[in-house]
């Protein structure tokens, strides 16, 4: 399927990486990563940072280079798990543009009710993720969006990825091995894996993790509070993420 999109970020070789044969990662290593990272993402200036505190030298956004990615997010949960806009399969079905109910208005007014349904449609398409056709229905192509189509949706995606996973990382640093608040974090690691396997592998982590977010994302909404109890007192809503990563080194 085309997608009407700039081109996605590409890893480019990073001189600064300097892992020891073992595969043991220095704090150097990953500071120094960190800041290749930045400056590929283009948000870092020609200063170079002389400590982790020296925050003056990197030139972060205070404001979401794309504000809307969770909005997005948010409309496609809804238009693949709410039964009104689901054929007799439990497909996400096609919806006209306008009408009382059942339209891709009705739909982005529910699901992003501060967003513009028609910039947000716009997006999609840009995005490759829906089409319109000539009589004017709206047909969704995919239930999450490619984050890396498109250079702003993946600064937001990547720092976001990158704050998400510090968050996890602290929270267990400041708990108790033992103790039931710990967030799960496991890897699963090979360092003599044969190389040849890496499409196959490519394939299976994302056939199955693809299945396993969106079961996770089904119960994630069917536990989130509704609109009217979220300021009700002992309804306190809570941001959560689960997140798959793959990653590469070449040895």
């Amino acid at each position: 399927m085309k997608r009407n999109s700039t081109k996605p970020l590409r890893p480019r070789t990073q001189k600064r990486i300097a892992a020891t044969s073992s595969g043991d990662l220095t704090a150097n290593d990953v500071i120094a990563n960190l800041f290749d990272l930045f400056e590929q993402l283009g948000l870092r200036n020609s200063q170079a940072a002389t400590s982790l505190t020296d925050t003056a030298a990197i030139q972060i956004t205070q404001h979401p280079l794309y504000e809307f990615a969770s909005a997005i997010g948010e409309l496609l949960t809804s238009w693949h798990q709410d039964p009104q806009f689901l054929d007799d399969d439990g497909n996400p079905r096609s919806i006209p543009l306008h009408a009382q109910q059942c339209s891709f208005r009705y739909l982005a007014k529910q699901a992003v009710p501060n967003l513009d349904e028609s910039y947000l449609l716009s997006e999609l398409q840009r995005l490759g993720v829906v089409s319109v056709d000539k009589a004017g229905f709206v047909t969704v192509h995919m239930r999450s969006f490619p984050a890396y189509e498109d250079k702003r949706l993946a600064i937001q995606h990547t720092l976001t990825s990158l704050d998400s996973f510090i968050r996890t990382l602290r929270h267990n640093l400041n708990s108790t091995p033992s103790n039931s608040d710990q967030l799960f974090h496991r890897i699963a690691q090979c360092y003599d894996f044969d190389s040849r396997e890496i499409p196959a592998l490519k394939i299976r982590v994302k056939r199955y993790g693809q299945t396993f977010l969106e079961s996770f994302d089904d119960w994630l909404r069917r536990k989130t509070l509704p609109k009217q109890r979220k300021s009700s007192y002992g309804k306190r809503p809570t941001h959560v993420s689960i997140g798959i990563y793959l990653s590469i080194e070449d040895r």
